[in-house]
């Protein structure tokens, strides 16, 4: 939906800019245009946008999804966890082993939770993955909006070079709070480090 507000609006604005006499400039002006109606669309059509304009914050959001019944809340006990770097993202994936041959993913936001150790006034430990943690989804598209970490940091398998073919085969696709059953977090840990 956003993708598609996104169209509308570039093209409204290059129809703008035609009808306005943009037809007589030089193509410079109007590649500038489409570049800047590009830019400024991806903060007009975000939803977070339309938020900020009617002065609602994003806890009240939260609250707002959860009390019309858009969104729940799910609660999980992590038994096992591995994180490794998406270079295809630039963020942390998260495989965290739920039991009952369960593993969550999450993936592709900064969640903000890793150590902060070369900037000397933001230091910051490690704060996830924890003994419990609960999220936020929202169940018109299942995307994941909030996550919160309960209880003490675990000890965590960090991979510095995943072998994520084997995770495609092991049926394991990235996908933000996506939960995969029937499989073991030593299928998924032998899968990423061989």
């Amino acid at each position: 939906m956003r993708l598609l507000f996104a169209l509308v609006y570039i093209s409204f604005g290059m129809w703008c800019y035609f009808q306005f006499g943009g037809d007589t400039l030089h193509p410079n002006i109007g590649m500038v245009v489409l570049a800047a109606l590009f830019l400024s669309s991806v903060v007009v059509c975000n939803e977070g946008f339309f938020r900020m304009l009617r002065g609602v914050s994003y806890e009240e959001h939260l609250d707002e999804l959860l009390k019309n019944n858009k969104a729940i809340i799910e609660k999980y006990t992590v038994r096992n966890s591995l994180v490794f770097d998406d270079l295809g993202t630039g963020c942390n994936a998260y495989l965290l082993d739920v039991g009952n041959k369960e593993i969550i993913c999450l993936h592709g936001q900064d969640y903000g939770f890793e150590p902060i150790d070369d900037e000397p006034e933001l230091n910051q430990e490690r704060q996830f993955p924890t003994e419990k943690f609960s999220l936020v989804r929202v169940l018109k598209n299942q995307e994941i909006h909030h996550v919160r970490p309960e209880g003490r940091v675990l000890k965590t398998e960090f991979i510095e070079t995943p072998n994520i073919k084997n995770l495609y085969n092991l049926g394991i696709v990235l996908e933000d709070g996506k939960i995969y059953k029937n499989v073991t977090f030593s299928e998924v840990l032998d899968a990423v480090k061989q």
